[in-house]
């Protein structure tokens, strides 16, 4: 009997992921991830001239194999940054590698990110194609089968699309899997790059949802542009999006480091822009209010028992913003529920 050996693209985080099998005699992966995930950071200040790229942590190498470390095995994950970039030859770079060109030509080189708004866009099939191959799928016998993490609203056009990206990465297979799943009653926030997925479940049935374009772009957008209104330098999102990290990881701490990352003045050349990690406050806060408003707004479809549940065990706050500073905090305090972090697909 042939089994199908499926490995699960989730295209809606800060950095594309990939959830693949372990075997019982090695791991699925082929070593270090290309790109660093969450923890990505921008620098805290020293003493620095010309181009500063925000620092980005790697991943450390695939945990030893069952056998080896004498556990069960489970599932491991790669990831790489969801980005793609074509210099003035055409060449196109893909993951971490498309972030460093950027600063070697800012003119003549365009960046962008194949998975915006979660559907597959221009080397899209290129980077999951490349999330294969570090996952050691194409080293088993038979090719490799996908699994996509989606949202509830997708459409059959996007689904149709999703399968012929797949097929052309080399995927044998190419199935769906909703991203907002919940096997009992609980309300629960999946938060992403590209925005917010909200869902009311009871008893693993799902009675009310909402899609909503609040995420880690939208803020990295926010942030870019008030940097651009204080030091009249433009961020690239990815920069945004470091700078985010760095500050929501200052916070926690109650620091308020001066960061650092690279922006383009008025005369198109890079120069160092600083900043106060509390100084970022005002960039992030926007979005989280919208996310606690939302998810306001879907609790009053919740029956009494619900939510003398949700006071018990608290909301379900998932995603790639989950470990941002601000959005539990801002839960609790304005809609009175403890908020449980659930960070598995950050």
């Amino acid at each position: 009997m042939i089994f199908d050996t499926w490995y699960t693209l989730d295209p809606g985080a800060d950095v594309c992921t990939m959830t693949c099998p372990k075997t019982g005699t090695g791991t699925a992966g082929s070593g270090r991830s290309e790109s660093g995930d969450a923890k990505e950071t921008a620098r805290e200040t020293q003493s620095a001239t010309g181009p500063v790229p925000a620092a980005s942590a790697q991943s450390t190498d695939s945990p030893a194999s069952p056998k080896e470390a004498g556990v069960e095995a489970r599932p491991v994950q790669v990831s790489i940054r969801s980005l793609a970039g074509e210099d003035a030859s055409g060449q196109i770079w893909l993951g971490e590698d498309a972030m460093k060109r950027l600063y070697e030509g800012p003119r003549d080189y365009k960046v962008w990110r194949p998975f915006d708004q979660e559907r597959p866009g221009r080397e899209s099939a290129a980077l999951i194609g490349l999330l294969l191959r570090q996952a050691g799928a194409f080293d088993r016998f038979l090719s490799p089968c996908l699994q996509v993490r989606i949202r509830l609203d997708i459409t059959e056009e996007e689904k149709e699309l999703w399968k012929k990206t797949g097929l052309e990465a080399g995927a044998r297979k190419v199935r769906f899997v909703p991203r907002l799943q919940e096997s009992g009653t609980a309300l629960v926030i999946q938060t992403g790059y590209a925005g917010t997925e909200l869902g009311l479940f009871a008893g693993g049935r799902l009675v009310k949802s909402q899609y909503i374009l609040f995420g880690g772009r939208a803020m990295d957008e926010d942030i870019q542009q008030l940097v651009a209104r204080r030091t009249r330098c433009l961020l690239h999102l990815e920069d945004a999006r470091a700078l985010r990290l760095s500050a929501s990881q200052a916070l926690w701490k109650g620091a308020n480091p001066l960061l650092e990352v690279s922006g383009l003045n008025r005369y198109g050349e890079y120069e160092t822009v600083q900043i106060r990690a509390a100084a970022l406050w005002p960039g992030m806060k926007p979005v989280i209010d919208q996310i606690v408003s939302w998810t306001g707004s879907l609790l009053e479809a919740a029956s009494m028992e619900a939510r003398e549940l949700f006071m018990k065990e608290g909301l379900s706050l998932r995603g790639s913003l989950s470990a941002c500073f601000g959005l539990p905090q801002t839960l609790v305090q304005t809609l009175g529920y403890p908020v449980r972090r659930e960070e598995e697909h950050a």
